[in-house]
């Protein structure tokens, strides 16, 4: 599934791409994908042009100069994939987009995908989109901000950082290791932490989300031109590593339930 590393990068290749382009069509080859049908879409659509592509999140917004925006999530996994004029397009896709070069993309959503318009004096309401939280990537997300975000709160600290209203952008595929270089166990209560704690875990977050970003993130996921990234299985510490070696202190790594995901951990250098 595509988190922060992911999402910024093909964020960031979408609006250096089609920035200016001119809207010509949008198929919608399964509405339940959308919030309005296609007839719909299009009518709101067609002739405007792109302005901006942003990240929330775990949400890519294209935002149009008519005041519509495009909000897509790639759900449990998709493939998002430009395609030049005359170019071969891929066999299968729910979505496509074409522009009036003839240039555009397709979205294959593996699981739960999205790709919904709103209006905008609707934006920062959308049930989807309004709430989400502050991404470690902004340059707003501090030590300080950090450690204001946590004050008070008595929730166990893998359930809050999940939770997209708190902090955006970070799933499960990054917090075994976010948690393991920190040194806290999933179900560690933010009460129970100290200022050491909160220090070390806000510098974990950091340190593993930039280290996929600046290696082009994971490599499981296809960039918005089909380009894997470079973080891998070998980059991660302990996450997926199940019955392995803790690399710290040799301790097997185990996989506890926590709510309704799993995490992996190491039960000597976690512990609760």
């Amino acid at each position: 599934m595509a988190e922060l590393p992911e999402i910024t990068k093909m964020a960031g290749q979408m609006n250096t791409t089609l920035r200016g382009k001119i809207i010509k069509e949008i198929n919608l080859l399964q509405e339940k994908c959308a919030n309005i049908p296609e007839a719909d879409f299009n009518k709101r659509t067609v002739a405007a042009t792109v302005t901006n592509v942003y990240h929330k999140g775990k949400w890519i917004i294209t935002s149009l100069d008519n005041g519509e925006h495009i909000l897509l999530s790639l759900g449990m996994g998709a493939d998002v994939l430009y395609f030049e004029a005359g170019a071969d397009m891929p066999e299968k896709y729910q979505i496509k987009v074409l522009f009036t070069d003839d240039s555009g993309y397709t979205a294959r959503f593996w699981w739960f995908g999205k790709f919904l318009l709103t209006v905008q004096a609707e934006l920062d309401s959308e049930s989807n989109t309004g709430g989400i939280a502050m991404d470690p990537f902004d340059e707003m997300f501090t030590l300080e901000y950090f450690k204001d975000l946590l004050a008070g709160k008595k929730t166990q600290i893998k359930a809050f950082l999940m939770n997209q209203k708190n902090v955006g952008g970070i799933g499960n595929m990054y917090m075994h290791d976010i948690l393991f270089k920190a040194g806290l166990h999933p179900q560690r209560k933010i009460s129970d932490m100290t200022l050491e704690d909160v220090e070390r875990l806000y510098k974990s977050i950091l340190d593993i989300l930039s280290t996929s970003r600046d290696k082009g993130s994971f490599s499981y996921e296809s960039d918005f031109f089909g380009e894997k990234g470079g973080f891998g299985m070998d980059d991660l510490h302990i996450g997926y590593k199940e019955h392995q070696p803790c690399p710290a202190c040799g301790e097997e790594i185990v996989s506890i339930k926590t709510g309704s995901t799993s995490t992996f951990i190491c039960p000597k250098c976690q512990k609760l």
